[in-house]
């Protein structure tokens, strides 16, 4: 993973302590960046996350949350890693606003952190904005693969959900305005589902189905006819993110995605039976039982095409049971 292009600098990752943000600082750590502010709406969640760096000087760690002003203490900067907001389900279906403020206005506050930075000393930063695979819609009756030119079809305003996919679309436009008006240097990360290690795991489908796994209980999924997804790991992800924020072109959008590379295109039943066979094979324990409806017929699946981003040089590294297994016995040893 190239971080040269880090040398020397400074950078504020928001929304650290989530999956991705919580990898990418630790990917940070081992580059010979110059100072790196990381932030978070709790101090004490930050210093529980990164308490093992706690005497790298680098490091600085602000109590902030994204959709209000930046502290002053956070200035000339090379790279900013917008991670912040919500992405748990509960949070999105019961506290949308809690999901647009630090999405929307988050945005808007770091850029104009660059523009004025640019205005007042003539250094130019970088923004990577974080987007997400719910900018897509599918209304065929087959699985698809989507580049980034094909968001003409969006999700209901309506849906339960559309807190979420409209205010990461309302992110990009703004980035993207941001580009075009003050030419501010702007990279959008539209992020197909990541998976991985984390030490704060969200309450989301996949750490649910480890727990119980590894707790001895049935995974029982409440639906059916899931959907293959596009699936990649955390460590992928990782790399196509500094790929991206060290070769994309100002003002694109890439696809960080596997595109179904290396079978990671795969829906939530499958990947609870992976869970299920893995955590046997890691315990010793006799495997649990997944239990869902009917897994005959599917909805249609989205798959994000990734040939934008390959052409950078990045590829797909990790096989989803290997990755699956290298996450749940990460797990276990920090149970």
């Amino acid at each position: 993973m190239n971080t040269v292009f880090l040398n020397n600098k400074n950078i504020l990752v928001t929304g650290a302590t989530g999956l991705i943000g919580s990898n990418l600082v630790e990917a940070l750590l081992r580059s010979n960046a110059a100072q790196i502010f990381i932030t978070g709406r709790n101090l004490s969640k930050l210093k529980n996350t990164f308490g093992e760096f706690q005497n790298d000087y680098r490091l600085f760690l602000i109590e902030h949350d994204a959709s209000t002003p930046i502290p002053e203490s956070i200035k000339n900067i090379d790279y900013i890693f917008h991670a912040a907001g919500p992405m748990e389900r509960e949070i999105i279906l019961n506290k949308p606003i809690n999901v647009i403020f630090p999405n929307i206005i988050g945005i808007i506050n770091l850029l104009n952190l660059l523009h004025n930075q640019f205005e007042e000393t003539g250094k130019q930063g970088r923004i990577v904005v974080f987007s997400s695979v719910t900018v897509y819609n599918n209304l065929t009756n087959e699985n698809i693969s989507v580049k980034e030119t094909d968001t003409q079809i969006a999700d209901s305003l309506d849906s339960p959900t559309s807190c979420y996919s409209e205010s990461k679309r309302m992110t990009e436009v703004i980035a993207k305005s941001h580009f075009k008006q003050y030419n501010t240097d702007i990279i959008i990360a539209r992020f197909s589902t990541v998976y991985g290690y984390t030490k704060n795991i969200p309450n989301t489908a996949f750490y649910e189905f480890i727990k119980k796994a590894i707790a001895g209980d049935n995974i029982i999924l409440n639906g059916n006819n899931f959907p293959k997804r596009d699936n990649i790991y955390i460590d992928d992800a990782i790399s196509g993110l500094l790929t991206i924020a060290e070769k994309g072109k100002a003002g694109e959008s890439y696809n960080i995605s596997s595109n179904g590379d290396n079978h990671n295109f795969a829906s939530v039943d499958e990947i609870a039976t992976i869970i299920a066979e893995q955590t046997s094979l890691l315990t010793g324990n006799p495997k649990v039982e997944v239990n869902v409806k009917d897994s005959t017929q599917r909805k249609p699946g989205i798959m994000l095409d990734n040939s934008k981003l390959k052409a950078l040089g990045w590829s797909t590294k990790w096989n989803l049971h290997k990755a699956i297994s290298t996450t749940i016995s990460k797990i276990l040893n920090n149970v």
